[in-house]
């Protein structure tokens, strides 16, 4: 059963027994208050019977009459009320013993007259015969030497009939509040549990692998918020979900680019050294094939070498000092000079700037960006290296205006072996390592690099340091 309907169910449970127990409350009430009417009435008559046999007695005392069963019973009759309708009301007179002097009964009152055991000391009571109620009441009528009981029945079925047709119209009217009340907490419950169905709906169809799947809830209550949580969650796990789908991808790709990497210098040498142990080549072929063959293998090399920087820039810490940024552009102008060719480093900005990093992999960092704008193919065959003062610490910029790179893959250039222009990038000896080796030299200094090129303009890479403190450099 859905929720729902279980809170249906219960609200009209609740509400039933409230409506009967307030029903029978409200009947037994005024059941009780038209009884109590009744009594007075049936009390009222009585005592007027009593006091006319009571005034009979003394009457005949007072002329020195003898008081005898004759003269009461005649008194009874006078003031019995026989009742042309049948009517089961009545007066019953009785010696002290109990033997039956007079009865106006009617055969049902007689008998609830007879079903009469004891009265005690109590003043009235009811009795249903044949089913009608009579209220029965008694007294002690006393005379000289002798006691006489008087008893009245008086009718008071009508009490209960009129109980019984209002709890009739009670469960009636109680039958159509509920119908309507049903149908509209079915309404209610439904549009106030929707949210629900659809918090639902959507956690079913995220595990079903719809991971973009988001509940539709914008009410401002407990329910409301438990949505916003469930998108949250529903968010966090679309982005761990693609994040891992990304790394599986990209792991892919990294294995299918190493491999490739490795397989194409291997080939080369493994073709040029049977060349060299099958045949007999002349001197100049020989020669040929070992410069392959070294070339080839210095490639392998300087692969497995970037390979082991990286991996070792992710085992080990970097203890950053003060680094004078001049000395660190000297060092790459001088790591430069051997092949940079007609190209010609730009070098502006300030003198004497100070920043937090490390010497030799700041270097490597600038070394493996000039790098990469070279193989751009610079068109004013220049590369401009930027160092000057910012707010945020010490601004480090390369730029040229080379091939330029296409916007959509600026996002996977720092990616290991990916490559915009593999054939170009492999006659120029690149291996697509380099930005990834800068994007974790940044990384371990605190900072990233940011990317800007656009197609046929050029490509700007830039990078802040923190700025040494002037305690620090003394």
């Amino acid at each position: 059963m859905k929720f729902a309907q279980r809170l249906s169910c219960a609200v009209l449970l609740l509400l039933t027994a409230v409506f009967s127990l307030g029903g029978f409350l409200l009947v037994y009430v005024n059941t009780i208050d038209m009884l109590h009417q009744a009594a007075a009435q049936a009390e009222q008559w009585h005592r007027m019977q009593y006091y006319t046999l009571e005034t009979e007695v003394l009457g005949l005392m007072a002329r020195g009459e003898e008081v005898t069963d004759d003269a009461l019973i005649e008194q009874a009759m006078k003031i019995a009320d026989f009742g042309e309708d049948g009517s089961q009301s009545g007066i019953w007179l009785a010696d002290s013993s109990g033997l039956m002097m007079f009865s106006s009964l009617g055969d049902a009152a007689s008998k609830a007259n007879d079903s009469v055991e004891q009265i005690g000391e109590k003043e009235y009571y009811l009795r249903r015969v044949d089913g009608k109620t009579y209220l029965l009441l008694e007294s002690m009528v006393s005379a000289p030497n002798k006691t006489y009981r008087l008893r009245t029945l008086s009718d008071v079925t009508t009490v209960f009939t009129a109980r019984s047709s209002q709890l009739r119209r009670f469960w009636c009217v109680q039958a159509g509040a509920l119908g309507v009340c049903a149908l509209a907490i079915t309404l209610l419950t439904r549009r106030m549990t929707r949210p629900l169905d659809e918090l639902y709906d959507a956690s079913r169809r995220i595990a079903r692998g719809d991971y973009a799947a988001r509940a539709a809830v914008a009410t401002q209550d407990e329910i409301g918020g438990v949505a916003e949580s469930f998108n949250a969650m529903a968010e966090a796990v679309q982005k761990n979900v693609d994040a891992l789908a990304l790394s599986a991808r990209q792991r892919e790709e990294f294995m299918g680019a190493f491999t490739h990497e490795l397989k194409t210098p291997m080939t080369a040498i493994i073709g040029y050294a049977d060349t060299l142990r099958t045949l007999e080549p002349d001197p100049e072929s020989r020669r040929r094939a070992a410069g392959y063959i070294f070339s080839e293998a210095k490639r392998v090399e300087a692969l497995s070498g970037k390979l082991l920087a990286l991996l070792g820039l992710a085992q080990q810490p970097v203890e950053c000092s003060p680094v004078r940024m001049d000395a660190v552009l000297r060092r790459l102008s001088v790591a430069m000079a051997p092949v940079l060719g007609t190209v010609k480093l730009d070098f502006r900005g300030e003198n004497g700037l100070w920043a937090v990093g490390d010497e030799d992999l700041l270097v490597d960092l600038l070394y493996n960006l000039v790098h990469n704008a070279l193989k751009a193919g610079p068109k004013d065959d220049e590369i401009h290296v930027l160092c000057t003062a910012v707010p945020a610490g010490v601004l480090v910029c390369v730029r040229d205006m080379g091939c330029g790179i296409p916007k959509d893959e600026l996002a996977r250039v720092t990616e290991p072996f990916y490559m915009v222009d593999k054939s170009r990038a492999r006659k120029a000896g690149g291996s697509g390592m380099g930005l990834a080796l800068c994007q974790k030299i940044a990384a371990l200094h605190g900072t990233q690099l940011h990317i800007e090129s656009e197609v046929s303009v050029g490509t700007r890479v830039s990078f802040t340091l923190k700025r040494a403190k002037e305690a620090d450099v003394s």
